[in-house]
């Protein structure tokens, strides 16, 4: 008898919806829930977003709200403010949102040096899938971590300049530039790398 009811009571649980906040405490509890700061870059304020597996997104947004509200709509996990940026900032990186292909292109993207570029088919060539050119595209235009690992440093083979994840040509030009590359010169430099 009793273990009908033990039962029972069980399979009524599966009707119970825990609230909200309950999957946020749970993963600030153990450390994978994200806390977020505004840094300055050369396209102006970002928001940062990090946890202890390292920095998972950079969003550019007017407020602190509209970051939180598009991190959660991205992630499905809403951040919290934190008082500063981590000292080891951009050393590590949460990846768990991107494939192992979107992984590849982003670690072989973040080994592009200041102030210089190279093109889509020279990382689909070093990822070991030289047809991959436009997946890699795709791949660096879901970037979760814009500026800090540089997708604005991959141009394309003809160079012209190419989408950016972190809002548009425009903004990829304005941080080559700051990073010193000539970008009027960008067919010359894209054909020395490809």
């Amino acid at each position: 008898m009793k273990d009908r009811q033990l039962l029972s009571d069980l399979r009524a649980l599966t009707a119970v919806k825990a609230p909200p906040s309950l999957l946020e405490q749970i993963l600030h509890e153990i450390g994978l829930g994200d806390v977020y700061a505004p840094l300055t870059t050369p396209l102006g304020a970002v928001f940062v977003a990090w946890n202890r597996l390292g920095v998972s997104a950079v969003m550019k947004t007017q407020t602190a709200e509209e970051f939180e509200a598009r991190f959660e709509q991205r992630f499905h996990r809403r951040p919290r403010a934190a008082q500063e940026l981590p000292a080891d900032l951009g050393q590590r990186f949460d990846l768990r949102s991107v494939t192992e292909f979107e992984r590849s292109v982003l670690l072989k993207a973040r080994e592009i040096p200041r102030g210089e570029v190279r093109t889509y088919g020279w990382i689909a060539q070093q990822i070991g899938h030289p047809a991959a050119v436009r997946a890699v595209g795709s791949a660096l235009r879901k970037n979760p971590v814009p500026v800090l690992i540089p997708c604005h440093r991959v141009v394309r083979s003809d160079g012209r300049i190419g989408e950016y994840a972190l809002g548009g040509s425009g903004n990829k030009v304005a941080i080559l530039a700051a990073e010193g590359v000539p970008t009027g010169e960008l067919a010359r430099l894209s054909r020395a790398t490809h």
